[in-house]
């Protein structure tokens, strides 16, 4: 399987070729639509947004939530799924929101371990992210 840098054109197509087989998202995220921009990846700059977990690229318009974070945060964020980056970036003001902040809480607050179907996920993601 190839690899590809986190968010390159590469990885999102590889991303989107996954869709099939991700998993259901957990009811907490169910609904949310939160619009991402990540700054300062190898390419510059790329905006993408989370419909229900699942990320699509582009902003979406009906997004009434936007995270803005830094490229190496998100990366350990999506790619090694360590959600308690989430509230120190928030204090060190590393990740800002704009909008309904409770969206965001509702992602870190995801109760309950990974379902096998998610961790079998994440590795995929994993295993096509260089």
């Amino acid at each position: 399987m190839a690899k590809h840098v986190f968010l390159s054109n590469g990885w999102l197509d590889a991303v989107e070729a996954l869709r099939p087989e991700w998993p259901e998202s957990p009811a907490e995220v169910k609904g949310l639509l939160i619009n991402l921009i990540i700054t300062g990846g190898p390419d510059g700059d790329v905006r993408v947004h989370a419909d229900s977990g699942i990320v699509e690229r582009g902003l979406h318009p009906d997004a009434a939530t936007t995270v803005t974070v830094p490229y190496p945060v998100a990366e350990r964020l999506y790619v090694q799924n360590d959600p308690s980056l989430v509230m120190s970036s928030i204090m060190s003001g590393e990740l800002t929101i704009e909008g309904d902040s409770a969206q965001v809480m509702s992602m870190i607050n995801v109760q309950g371990e990974p379902t096998p179907e998610q961790l079998a996920f994440q590795k995929k993601i994993q295993a096509i992210t260089a």
